[in-house]
């Protein structure tokens, strides 16, 4: 009896850690779990940088709906709750944004991007622009001839220029289409909606 138990319970400690990895927590968005993402290789690839739950949660909700690959930007100093303390100036993404040469490192780049058409760049809006590792990862990588679409998520500020100061990273064969800012309150039905307009040539 007691071996039965122990069976299951380890059983159920199993599941509620794989429970634990699907929940998140995000202020920003009404979505409590990470949809599920199928990836069918049609040459789309939704990146994103997401210091806490809520970028992530709107990147995957976004991958699900397109079939499409997801890369994570990881910092390689990760930001702690103070770091991203926005009321304070002193805080670090405070100065990282006051310093437009400021390029937080990554801890690893995609290994290829040739089989990629399509990036859909996820971030937070930080003072009004991309967080400086975007700015890292833009000029990382080979973006020859592919099409960038910014995301962005704020609380309410939308996306602004935050865009437009991204495509001034990047050469002519770099395609930028318009993009979107989701706000506090944004349900996957929203996220998922954006994503299907979208015009993707496939």
């Amino acid at each position: 009896m007691k071996k039965a138990f122990a069976v299951l319970f380890a059983f159920l400690f199993i599941c509620s850690i794989s429970f634990a990895e699907d929940a998140i927590s995000s202020a920003t968005l009404r979505i409590e779990h990470l949809p599920e993402v199928e990836t069918r290789g049609n040459g789309i690839l939704v990146v994103f940088f997401s210091p806490d739950d809520t970028v992530r949660a709107a990147a995957y909700t976004i991958a699900s709906a397109l079939s499409a690959e997801l890369f994570e930007i990881e910092p390689v100093e990760s930001y702690t709750a103070d770091d991203l303390n926005y009321f304070n100036n002193r805080s670090r993404s405070m100065v990282e944004m006051r310093d437009s040469l400021a390029r937080p490192e990554i801890t690893a780049l995609p290994d290829d991007l040739a089989s990629y058409h399509t990036i859909i760049l996820c971030y937070p809006v930080w003072g009004g622009q991309a967080p400086r590792i975007i700015s890292t990862f833009l000029e990382s990588v080979d973006l020859t001839g592919k099409t960038l679409i910014p995301f962005a998520t704020s609380n309410s500020s939308g996306i602004g220029n935050s865009g437009r100061t991204l495509q001034s990273l990047t050469d002519d064969s770099v395609s930028w289409q318009d993009g979107t800012g989701i706000r506090k309150g944004a349900s996957e039905e929203d996220i998922r909606l954006w994503a299907e307009s979208l015009d993707l040539g496939n």
